[in-house]
Order: structure tokens, then C-alpha cells, then sequence
């Protein structure tokens, strides 16, 4: 309950962040390109915990690391669960003094009914939902139970871009403070 009140509260920032599953913030700070590139393989690491298994591209040089990653959530349907697994790619750029955050690429990877471990459609990523997979919504389903899990996925990616906009401005071992 308390997640649903502060995603609620947060609405007005999401308005401003992000569009159609796709979020990009572009931000100045006072640091190097070196340090913005050591800071984000940090924020990686703190972040996605196994950083070798979603680093997808690691180009120091040329200013980019892109990294593919998960996100479970679930849809509660009277006593029933589902559980949805949602891929996304995070594209990290950045050169003296900037940087930017690019999460798109939003996608239903598996859904399973939890009871069973049984498969289950997916939920494709969508913004006042009317369709679920090649169907419509149903009682089973409601549109407005899609729209909260929707609301929540968003929530949770919103936060990978909070998160490194945080991690970014405050001082780190880059920048030799212990």
C-alpha cells in the first residue's frame, strides 16, 4: 500500500519523464567523462548486481555502455496470481560534463500463472491498456487491474532513472572521496 501512495504522489514527475515505455533524461554535472564512465559501471554493479550478465555493450572510449535487464511484477485476480517478467534496455551515453539515460525497448518476456507455474499470455507494455496479448481485456483481467500493473512497471523503471540521476550528482570513489 505504501508503494501504490508514494507511485501516486510521484505521478507528476512520470508526466514529465517518461513517454510510451520509453524514459530519456539528458543532465550537466562537473565530471569527466572517465568519471561519468566509472560511476555508471558502479551504478551498474550496485543496481543489476551481476553487471557481466547485462552488459549487452561497454565502449569507454566512445562514451556508451548499454545494458539489458528484468523486471517482475504481478497481477493479483481475486486469490489468484500471475507473475510477468519484463525485459527493457538501458543505454547510458556520456562526455565531459553530460550525460544521458535512455530506458526503452520495454517488453513482456513471460507470464505464468504462480499456482501452477503455468504459462499464461503476456501483457504487452501499454498506456490505458484495451487489448491483452492478441485478446481484450476480461472480468478475469480488468482494465483497470492492467492499468495498475502498468502504473507499478512504470514506477519501477521510472526509479532505474532516479536512481542514476542520484547516484550520478552525488560524489563517488571516481572522484577519489572515500
Amino acid at each position: 500500500m505504501r508503494k501504490l501512495i508514494l507511485l501516486l504522489a510521484l505521478l507528476p514527475i512520470f508526466a514529465f519523464s517518461q513517454t510510451n515505455f520509453k524514459w530519456e533524461k539528458v543532465d550537466s554535472t562537473n565530471k569527466t567523462k572517465a568519471q561519468l564512465y566509472t560511476d555508471t559501471k558502479l551504478f551498474i554493479a550496485q543496481e543489476w548486481k551481476s553487471a557481466k550478465n547485462v552488459i549487452q555493450n561497454d565502449d569507454k572510449d566512445g562514451g556508451i555502455i548499454l545494458i539489458k535487464g528484468i523486471i517482475n511484477t504481478s497481477l493479483v485476480v481475486f486469490i489468484h496470481e500471475y507473475d510477468y517478467t519484463y525485459g527493457y534496455t538501458v543505454t547510458f551515453k556520456f562526455k565531459d560534463n553530460k550525460f544521458k539515460i535512455i530506458v526503452d525497448n520495454v517488453y513482456c518476456e513471460r507470464a505464468y500463472f504462480v499456482g501452477g507455474h503455468q504459462e499464461v499470455g503476456c501483457i504487452e507494455p501499454c498506456d490505458n491498456c484495451t487489448k491483452i496479448g492478441n485478446g481484450f481485456t476480461s472480468e478475469k483481467f480488468s482494465k483497470e487491474k492492467i492499468d495498475t500493473m502498468m502504473f507499478i512497471l512504470k514506477g519501477q523503471i521510472q526509479s532505474i532513472v532516479d536512481d542514476y540521476i542520484k547516484f550520478i550528482k552525488t560524489e563517488n570513489s571516481s572522484n577519489g572521496n572515500w
